[in-house]
């Protein structure tokens, strides 16, 4: 995944497992513990967003940041590693 990230020039960013990016509200950032998982769209009490699971899960995601930054080390990419990933 490194290869093709430096290959597409992209960053890839991977969360903990147990970030509860469903369960966080994007609109005020409050949690909901009892979110199950057939609930596919949801009310907040608080800010009144209502909001599709899925989408939700995205922008809590994309406003993530990692603790750490972690750095790449660039692949120069061979004409073998080419040919293999096609």
């Amino acid at each position: 995944m490194r290869r093709r990230q430096i290959w597409h020039g992209v960053e890839v960013r991977v969360a903990d497992r147990y970030f509860p990016s469903s369960k966080t509200r994007s609109g005020c950032g409050e949690l909901k513990n009892d979110l199950d998982l057939s609930t596919r769209t949801y009310a907040c009490e608080i800010c009144g967003l209502v909001i599709d699971r899925d989408l939700n899960a995205a922008i809590n995601l994309a406003r993530w940041q990692p603790e750490e930054s972690s750095t790449v080390t660039p692949l120069v990419p061979t004409r073998a590693a080419l040919l293999s990933t096609a």
